[in-house]
């Protein structure tokens, strides 16, 4: 995909494309299809909870050939048409030729290069922050300021907003339009007071539309990433089609994210990774993703630092990296809070998994799963920035041996994760400055992060 005259073939397939009703979709066509592949490929059973990070390369690159199988047979469903956007295998394969493996993005010092990874290649990998958790407007200046204080953040993505100077943000009205303006506002002046203010945004976190992209896409005078979040894997949506038109004729990159659930519609783990490797197959294709991100959660507790999210999760993301040059972009989900041990466990695991398996790109933290306005400061950035880029070295026995070590501390309370404390309540913040006991607690954590045997990359402010 490299122009709009390319993506509007997918746009005519939104209306020209074969009809399915979205229950049929969800219900038959899905797990049915699926159910026939990964027994086609000889993969029912092949989830490992006991080394949650695949060890097998054979394994990935079976799943891999049965996750082009299952993109071709099913392609993309677009629900507000209720077409199939059915992709040829001479359509995959030309687009295939033309994934370009890495991109650059911000100005200045603060250029840097997003470029696909191999497993455990040594390679450190990107890292955003933070996830679209909501914050008090008064308070995102300050949270954002002191999560780009680190230079291990590379990128800014949120936080997000529910109110516009006091007034409620709706999403489809002109609330949504003036809240991108508003964020790209807050956002430039946060990134100002910590002399970043080149550095490349993922916009705009505070739009459930394409309305806020819209009106925020404008304020930036380089190209960004576009989040695109469709409903699910193997879906795409005409607001997501939206944002694409726009960011192709403007020179922006795209992050196309649908993530699969274990326990939903794509069954089990072993589903749930062949429908996250049939997605980032069809993303380059459909809509020229320059950063195709299909994340696992298990519907159980609603993250995917538990085994079964940890393995589903690990086995797609080695499928991709070892078999195409394919950016792999893919969330991971803490359940805890700040100032919890259980989100610096959870954060292990999962960033662990995610730098050995080949990931090159993410955007975090998610404290407290996202159910918590405030629940978020920048030691949860720091921190998983550094296992991330820390990790990125370990072969895929010694990231089970860590993990495996951690699991047991948390993987109880999974379904009864803690909120942990609020930014008010652990952070300065006029100052801008963690409260004694946070910090004291975080070098903790650090230091029994690396006493596991993780290379931690200092923050440049407290390590």
């Amino acid at each position: 995909m490299s122009s709009s005259a390319a993506l509007l073939k997918t746009i005519d397939k939104t209306r020209t494309g074969k009809r399915c009703t979205e229950k049929d979709w969800d219900f038959k066509l899905m797990p049915q299809t699926i159910k026939e592949v990964l027994k086609a490929h000889d993969l029912l059973g092949t989830c490992n909870t006991e080394r949650p990070v695949n060890e097998d390369p054979e394994l990935a690159d079976r799943f891999f050939k049965a996750g082009y199988d299952l993109a071709l047979r099913m392609g993309f469903f677009c629900p507000d048409t209720e077409r199939i956007i059915s992709i040829s295998e001479e359509e995959l394969s030309r687009a295939w030729d033309r994934i370009p493996g890495s991109f650059q993005i911000g100005l200045g010092a603060e250029r840097i290069t997003v470029k696909a990874r191999k497993p455990s290649d040594g390679v450190p990998p990107i890292y955003t922050a933070p996830l679209s958790i909501q914050m008090d407007e008064e308070l995102y200046v300050p949270v954002a300021q002191g999560i780009l204080s680190s230079r291990l953040v590379d990128m800014q993505e949120g936080p997000s907003l529910d109110t516009i100077l006091g007034s409620p943000l709706l999403a489809d009205t002109p609330y949504e339009t003036l809240a991108g303006i508003y964020e790209a506002r807050l956002r430039k002046e946060a990134q100002w007071r910590a002399g970043r203010s080149g550095i490349g945004n993922c916009v705009c976190a505070s739009a459930s539309t394409h309305l806020g992209y819209l009106s925020s896409i404008t304020h930036y005078d380089h190209p960004q990433v576009t989040l695109c979040l469709n409903p699910a894997s193997m879906k795409i949506n005409y607001t997501t089609l939206h944002k694409c038109v726009v960011a192709m004729e403007n020179g922006h990159f795209i992050r196309s994210e649908s993530p699969t659930m274990i326990g939903g519609y794509t069954g089990g783990p072993e589903g749930s990774a062949l429908a996250s490797i049939a997605t980032d197959i069809l993303q380059f294709a459909a809509v020229g993703a320059h950063l195709p991100g299909s994340p696992t959660y298990d519907l159980r507790y609603s993250g995917n630092c538990g085994r079964h999210g940890l393995w589903a999760q690990s086995m797609a993301t080695q499928a991709i990296t070892r078999n195409s040059n394919i950016l792999q972009m893919k969330t991971i989900n803490q359940t805890a809070g700040p100032f919890t041990e259980m989100f610096f466990y959870e954060t292990i695991t999962g960033f662990v998994a995610a730098s050995v398996s080949g990931q090159s790109f993410t955007i975090s933290p998610r404290s407290a799963g996202g159910r918590r306005k405030n629940h978020l400061t920048p030691i949860e950035a720091w921190f998983s920035s550094a296992v991330f880029k820390g990790a990125c070295g370990l072969s895929a026995s010694q990231a089970n041996d860590i993990i495996n070590e951690v699991l047991p501390l948390f993987e109880k309370d999974l379904g009864n994760a803690p909120d942990g404390v609020s930014f008010r309540d652990c952070w300065d913040v006029q100052k801008v400055v963690p409260n004694p006991d946070y910090l004291e607690f975080y070098l903790k954590m650090r230091k029994f992060a690396e006493d596991l045997g993780i290379p931690m990359p200092g923050d440049g402010i407290y390590s």
